[in-house]
């Protein structure tokens, strides 16, 4: 299993040219790490017309759900297509998050702890996850068959925290599990080595 240092390796910008050939090569390095930002946000922007207002959504959705789980669904329609839409702002921009916590982790490649480069970019990631956010709730308020609403605002930023937390927790156990590999790997040399004599 490749290390995550060796995988953001790659965005490394090379120090060997100079002048334009530097820049250039500086500009699409951070293409590469903030182009699927943005594209996410891209996302956002679609999502956040008056196209996809839940007055739009809701017969498409519906006929959908009557098509997987039959007319059972018509009863109680309203409740479950405000949770589908609730639950897309909550993955989607947990989603965002994580795609946020990638750019900002490969723009601290230089700093001197990989935890401390990893806390910083998820703080940052759940920041910017919170301001897109209220750009999104803002931006929606003056639609006519949208809302901006303060609530979706927090639901999303707590997509985020959930999902960056749980991303954290993940790496740090596969940081355990290489170490304790390691300390194994050791363990057994020293036997291989007796055994060898």
């Amino acid at each position: 299993m490749a290390s995550s240092s060796m995988a953001f390796q790659v965005y490394a910008s090379p120090t060997s040219p100079s002048g334009p050939a530097r820049l250039q090569s500086r500009l699409q390095v951070q293409l590469r790490i903030w182009l699927p930002v943005l594209l996410c946000a891209s996302v956002f922007a679609v999502e956040s017309t008056s196209c996809f207002g839940a007055d739009h959504t809701s017969a498409p959705l519906q006929r959908l759900a009557e098509a997987i789980f039959g007319n059972c669904v018509d009863a109680h329609w309203a409740l479950i297509h405000h949770l589908i839409r609730k639950t897309g702002h909550f993955a989607g921009y947990g989603i965002f998050s994580l795609v946020c916590f990638r750019g900002f982790c490969l723009a601290f490649q230089d700093a001197a702890s990989r935890l401390r480069r990893r806390l910083q970019a998820h703080g940052l990631a759940i920041l910017a996850t919170f301001l897109v956010a209220c750009a999104d709730e803002f931006h929606q308020s003056f639609l006519p068959n949208r809302t901006g609403q303060f609530s979706d605002v927090l639901l999303d930023t707590c997509g985020a925290v959930v999902l960056c937390l749980a991303l954290f927790l993940v790496m740090q156990m596969a940081k355990g599990c290489r170490q304790e590999r390691r300390r194994a790997g050791r363990r057994r040399k020293p036997a291989c080595a007796e055994a060898a004599a």
